[in-house]
């Protein structure tokens, strides 16, 4: 059954309602009785300026927790009203490393430095890896996002259950299971959560007559991480699929504020490297348009104008860098949410995947 695009609706008081359709949304906004809201992972939605009911259905959201990437739908009785994929920080390890490496130069050097602490890893409590702990705060984030917009009466998540000395590819499940405890801790803080086995999510699959794509480098597409969160929301509420439009979300991953560059400059000065701001107008992670010669596009700021090169650098959705245009040039759209965003990815069949075996 064909389901049109839902757009997500708040009420007076910030409470997520039942999502409408895009014409009625047009006609609130039209007639001054909603204004427009875009939320940190540009999901459009409107909310209501004057008091209106409160009665909702009970939504429930599918997760599919995964080391590299993880999947996240939101569904109603109706049909599935938004799925994505949640592209995790990597690399995270690597920078760790290049910053202790840096810190511990410093101590043989006549510069400002913290005191050594041997003992850093003796903390009371739960303690995550910075790795690991960016990987969470990722996950968690994106769903809070979700839970703000769509009333969510429980969060149904595929627990994650892996030896990794055991199976090939294991490392990768390793890293959703160190972090789990803290995923679930606050999933259920946001709502009731429900575990599902992994082979409850094969059975569900099957059911709705859905496919997924396997291996480690699969493209970004429904039948890559979504569809297993789709199935575990649509067998919670016992919707059809729908037509639901696919996202893509990515954390900006920007170079921290450091005392100096790594290697000196012309002149054997070492200037000031990173942060996301530097006193200007823009600052990294904005989501703007740019009007150049080759026409008009939207992206996100990932360099900020300096004395030496005073553009402002933007990237697209997958971190690569466009190129640099002047201040004027660019416009403001949104203030940094901590987000990137692909909206509307076409869902393709398997016969057109090709070189990716099904799972």
């Amino acid at each position: 059954m064909y389901q049109p695009k839902r757009v997500p609706v708040l009420g007076a008081d910030g409470s997520p309602l039942m999502p409408t359709t895009p014409r009625k949304a047009r006609l609130m906004l039209r007639d001054g009785i909603a204004v427009p809201r875009r939320n940190k992972l540009g999901v459009f939605h409107i909310q209501m300026l004057r008091p209106v009911g409160t009665a909702v259905q009970p939504m429930v959201l599918g997760v599919d927790l995964g080391g590299l990437h993880e999947g996240l739908a939101v569904a109603s009785k109706e049909g599935v009203n938004i799925c994505g994929q949640m592209e995790l920080p990597a690399d995270v390890h690597k920078k760790m490393e290049t910053r202790r490496n840096l810190r511990r130069a410093r101590r043989h050097r006549k510069t400002p430095r913290r005191p050594q602490r041997f003992s850093n890893r003796r903390r009371n409590g739960y303690w995550l890896a910075p790795s690991q702990r960016a990987k969470v705060h990722a996950r968690v984030n994106t769903v809070r996002e979700l839970c703000r917009i769509y009333p969510v009466r429980r969060i149904v998540c595929e627990d994650v259950r892996h030896d990794p000395k055991i199976g090939k590819g294991a490392r990768w499940f390793s890293t959703a299971e160190v972090g789990k405890k803290a995923t679930y801790d606050t999933f259920a803080a946001l709502a009731p959560l429900r575990l599902a086995t992994a082979g409850e999510t094969a059975e569900l699959r099957e059911r709705f007559g859905l496919s997924k794509l396997g291996g480690p480098r699969r493209p970004q597409v429904f039948e890559a991480q979504a569809v297993d969160a789709c199935a575990l929301a649509m067998g919670e509420v016992g919707c059809p699929l729908g037509a639901p439009l696919f996202w893509v979300w990515r954390r900006h991953e920007f170079s921290r504020r450091s005392l100096h560059r790594q290697n000196p400059q012309r002149g054997g000065v070492r200037p000031r490297f990173g942060g996301t701001t530097n006193g200007g107008f823009f600052r990294k992670g904005d989501w703007v348009e740019v009007h150049a010669k080759v026409g008009t596009f939207r992206g996100w700021v990932c360099g900020l104008p300096t004395e030496r090169t005073p553009k402002v650098g933007v990237e697209d959705a997958d971190g690569h860098r466009i190129g640099q245009f002047g201040p004027r040039a660019v416009r403001l759209l949104t203030r940094s949410g901590g987000f990137s965003w692909k909206e509307g990815a076409a869902l393709i069949p398997m016969a057109e995947a090709r070189g990716f075996r099904a799972a």
